[in-house]
């Protein structure tokens, strides 16, 4: 995916999840460049987990807690843009 410090936009079809030392790898590099393949080609997808079923209490948030500090959360709160086109 285009990096954002290279002109890449914030939007579903340039935006992949990575672990720490994959992100680290690739930097600000294209996958190519970094000679990374991705698993997956990132789409928008066309729905969501959170509303598969019937409202769930806070207990399903709970088991996300190892994996985010603050820090975490208000990063990955970010809003992705809309393509244009």
């Amino acid at each position: 995916m285009i990096p954002r410090s290279r002109g890449g936009v914030t939007n579903w079809e340039n935006v992949v999840c990575s672990c720490v030392p994959c992100n680290l790898k690739k930097g600000g590099r294209t996958p190519d460049e970094a000679r990374m393949r991705l698993l997956r080609h990132p789409i928008r997808p066309r729905w969501t987990p959170f509303f598969r079923g019937p409202p769930r209490t806070g207990a399903f948030y709970q088991q996300w807690l190892p994996f985010l500090s603050l820090t975490d959360m208000a990063y990955w709160n970010t809003e992705l843009q809309e393509n244009d086109g």
